[in-house]
């Protein structure tokens, strides 16, 4: 049961019922679940004339208004009228049933009435059908035939039976007292208006102190707010309304649930979502998966929580539209992300809320080479010229390839050294284009070099103590300074390990075999070191 302050509603029409703002169908809401529980009148009798087939009661009205607002319903109990007008007809309403009775039919399925037991076996009558909603009309019969019937009313133990069968089926159910309807004018003395009124005023103070100790009711002053004529115009007979009061007891029942019953947002299938490495998926709009019969698409509040590790930035904007951006642009993979939709409930004990995960897949493309090198720019004539370059690709599986498109014709590659390398002989403005591609994508690397003729600052070997060719393919030659009697020549390699060790004399000049010493192509450095001076550099050794 649900709980729920005191509702007093003023008179309302039945005809205006009809003009509910119709729902789009919730195809995916689970059944509501609706027992009308009581008596002849949940029944659907009237004056005695008609047949079962045609007692429809409140419920045929109440079903037709729940389903135009959207509700997926389903009446349910033990027994079946009206079934001539709709199918859903089922109820747990025994003509001539006391409060007493309907005590006993929820405690083991037995019709103290008729003296027929119901359920076989013998069974709890609330764990047969679960109802969501129970509809209690009861009290008509006992202030008939008792005269105990306020002082020793047994509505109380109707909803204690209620309570436990909760606590079994650790579930909910909303319990809609009615205040029962009066009689006929004019009243028949001892049984008749004012003695309806005092049952009314008692179940009225009983449920009001369940429901302040804690107990979860919701009052519907069917006696006053459904706008009953007690008159041949809303009466069939003395007890009974006519299909017109019926449709009245509708729509008092379909104002109190719709107003005070809250039902949970429901989803349909969102699809998951692919976008591509380095952008942002299209916006995904929200509103178009759910729904909820009380609240508008702009009532309910979204939340969004990344499992694992999270790799996006999930937007929800104020549209209620969904956009996911990788934190990382160079990330991709698949993010499952956990949606919530809350709605706004009627109050703050009745909110809730509905959960549906969305895959988003970011799919994996081509990142292009990046060079990391920068080229030098300037040289001189008759030096050496060498430009080391170097490129990343994020894709760790592709392999790299360099070429060089463009160039003056004294620069050489050397592709195992990843090296440009030469000796301009003239001054000029010398265009240089290097080209790598990972299979996919060609990169490409373009810019000018500018040499400048001989000046006091030109960086020159000296002419007395050097090494050519440089670059070398299978031997150097190493020229002595005049006047020197002894030099020492050292190569090492970039890691600074030493790779040959030569000692020179008494010669003016002298060659270094340097596939004789297994000397692998690459970038080297060499100190030539005389009893005069030093010389330093770098050598580059390629097979031609």
């Amino acid at each position: 049961m649900k709980r729920i302050a005191f509702i007093s509603r003023q008179y309302r029409f039945f005809m205006l019922a009809f003009t509910v703002i119709t729902c789009i169908p919730l195809y995916g809401q689970n059944p509501l679940k609706i027992m009308p529980l009581g008596n002849s009148i949940t029944r659907g009798e009237t004056d005695g004339t008609i047949t079962e087939g045609q007692m429809k009661g409140y419920r045929y009205e109440l079903k037709n208004l729940l389903n135009m607002a959207g509700y997926n319903t389903d009446f349910v109990g033990s027994e079946s009228t009206g079934f001539n007008y709709f199918s859903d007809s089922q109820h747990a309403g025994i003509g001539g049933s006391r409060d007493q009775y309907v005590a006993r039919l929820l405690m083991d399925g037995y019709d103290a009435r008729n003296d027929i037991q119901i359920l076989v076996p013998p069974r709890p009558y609330l764990d047969e059908y679960d109802p969501d909603i129970i509809l209690l009309h009861i009290g008509t019969n006992d202030i008939t035939h008792e005269a105990d019937a306020i002082t020793n009313q047994q509505v109380s133990a109707v909803l204690n039976l209620i309570d436990q069968y909760e606590v079994r089926a650790q579930r909910e159910v909303i319990v809609f007292l009615a205040l029962i309807i009066n009689r006929k004018l004019p009243c028949i003395a001892g049984s008749g208006c004012q003695t309806t009124i005092d049952f009314n005023n008692a179940i009225k103070s009983m449920a009001l102190a369940r429901i302040a100790a804690g107990d979860k009711i919701f009052i519907v002053d069917m006696e006053h707010d459904a706008g009953f004529n007690y008159d041949a115009t809303d009466m069939a007979d003395a007890l009974h309304p006519n299909s017109t009061g019926y449709a009245k007891m509708a729509s008092l029942w379909y104002s109190s649930i719709t107003a005070n019953y809250n039902t949970a947002p429901v989803f349909s299938a969102i699809p998951d979502q692919f976008f591509d490495e380095g952008t942002s998926s299209v916006p995904l709009a929200l509103d178009n998966y759910i729904a909820d019969i009380e609240d508008p698409d702009q009532d309910i509040t979204w939340t969004a929580v990344q499992q694992g590790e999270a790799h996006l930035n999930i937007l929800i904007n104020a549209n209620r539209q969904v956009i996911a951006t990788p934190l990382d642009v160079n990330w991709n993979g698949s993010q499952a992300v956990v949606f919530t939709a809350t709605d706004r409930g009627n109050n703050s004990s009745n909110i809730k809320s509905v959960a549906d995960t969305i895959v988003f897949t970011v799919n994996p493309v081509n990142d292009p080479p990046v060079f990391t090198s920068t080229p030098k720019l300037t040289d001189t004539v008759n030096h050496l010229y060498e430009y080391i370059y170097s490129a990343i690709d994020l894709d760790e599986d592709d392999e790299l390839t360099f070429f060089v498109p463009l160039a003056p014709s004294w620069i050489e590659f050397y592709p195992s050294a990843n090296m440009i390398a030469g000796v301009a002989q003239q001054p000029g403005f010398y265009t240089i284009e290097i080209s790598v591609t990972d299979g996919d994508t060609v990169v490409k690397q373009d810019y000018t070099v500018q040499v400048f003729g001989p000046t006091n600052e030109a960086d020159f070997e000296s002419p007395a103590l050097n090494i050519y060719p440089n670059p070398a393919s299978d031997h150097i030659r190493i020229r002595l300074e005049e006047g020197t009697d002894e030099l020492e020549f050292t190569l090492f390699d970039v890691t600074g390990s030493m790779v040959l060790h030569q000692k020179i004399s008494n010669t003016f000049e002298t060659e270094v075999n340097l596939r004789q010493h297994s000397i692998p192509d690459g970038v080297y450095f060499y100190t030539i070191l005389s009893s005069k001076e030093r010389l330093t550099g770098k050598l580059i050794i390629y097979n031609e």
